[in-house]
């Protein structure tokens, strides 16, 4: 096999590419000047724009080594690769797999490696275990293990002391973005509950419980990511650090849901705490009308949404607040308005026929 990638100055291999966070990066880094990027990803989706895509086996190193081992002009890796498994624990062993697969068999034969841009999230600090420390910082004591999260920096933070690369974790908090076919997402939760709502005839009611209606909510968007990985890729202030990565504005459902009701054209109702899990799987003949009603693309509401992730995120009773301090003294200065870039993509779900306008 041949290197595949095309000239530039900064080539790219993004992993999880068809996810919410790596088709962002994949699409921003297809966009700037004197970057080319190849996207890796278990499914055979292709991606839009200069990249190219490769399906791999990132459980597999022989497949890892055989398919990547060519591609050895490769200057930055951007990860944002999951597996899911059953428990947390059992999350660990395949997380870090993949993980040090990809760096292995790329960092073998790309001599020109700088940089591996890894992206994790705030159960770094805890949230799923209950309230945390407000704001959260870099520097905050780790929690009891296990989290995959960890496991995975203290890989490249040990392998990079014998390499000439460099690495950086990107935290964001709860991410907005579009995507079909990635279930844990806010924007298609929110998207889906109104349409049905609509559909019903009912009022748009937030159906998560009430200490969580008023909580300090933070928001990372996909494209807001996908800048600060960029930005880190090139940044030597961003060498071997890890940085928070939010939108920059903290909100509160309560505050939030109004604009929610009058993108769809609804009566905002007080907050009913609804057994999602439960609830929505109850309504699949109904969405199965609106779609034909609609002309949607078909897909099961269960497959658009994992209902019980989306409980559990509309159960969040306290404050989940990330300092922003030390992204911002290293350089990266932008910010993003959440509730817009919520309607921005509420839109994209319509226009794309995912959810009726």
């Amino acid at each position: 096999m041949s290197d595949i990638t095309h000239t530039g100055e900064h080539q790219a291999l993004v992993v999880g590419a068809t996810g919410i966070i790596g088709s962002a990066i994949l699409h921003r880094l297809g966009a700037a000047e004197g970057w080319t990027a190849i996207g890796l990803s278990r499914s055979r989706r292709v991606a839009e724009g200069r990249a190219r895509m490769l399906e791999v086996d990132l459980l597999d190193p022989q497949d890892c080594a055989r398919k990547l081992g060519a591609l050895n002009r490769i200057t930055h890796i951007f990860y944002a690769a999951y597996q899911a498994r059953p428990s947390r624990a059992e999350e660990v062993a395949p997380n870090v797999q993949m993980l040090r697969n990809v760096v292995d068999a790329v960092s073998g034969r790309a001599r020109g490696l700088k940089k591996i841009v890894l992206i994790t999230g705030a159960k770094f600090y805890g949230i799923q275990w209950g309230r945390v420390k407000t704001p959260m910082k870099e520097t905050d004591a780790r929690q009891l293990p296990p989290n995959f999260y960890y496991d995975q920096e203290d890989f490249l933070r040990d392998a990079q002391r014998q390499a000439d690369w460099h690495w950086c974790n990107l935290i964001p908090p709860f991410v907005s973005g579009y995507s079909v076919g990635n279930p844990m997402n806010l924007v298609m939760a929110i998207g889906v509950f109104a349409s049905l709502s609509r559909e019903l005839n009912l009022p748009l009611r937030f159906p998560g419980l009430p200490g969580a209606w008023s909580a300090l909510q933070q928001i990372a968007d996909a494209e807001q990511i996908a800048a600060a990985a960029h930005w880190a890729a090139t940044s030597p202030a961003a060498n071997n650090e890890a940085f928070n990565v939010t939108n920059g504005d903290p909100i509160r459902w309560e505050n939030f849901w109004p604009a929610v009701a009058g993108h769809f054209g609804m009566r905002l109702e007080a907050p009913k705490t609804l057994p999602l899990g439960r609830l929505m799987a109850d309504n699949e003949a109904a969405w199965a009308r609106m779609v034909e009603r609609y002309r949607l693309q078909a897909a099961s509401i269960a497959k658009l949404v994992d209902w019980n992730w989306a409980d559990y995120m509309f159960r969040m009773e306290y404050d989940v607040l990330m300092e922003t301090g030390k992204i911002r003294r290293a350089g990266f200065q932008d910010c993003v308005d959440t509730t817009e870039r919520f309607l921005a993509r509420f839109r994209q779900l319509q226009q794309q026929q995912i959810i009726p306008r």
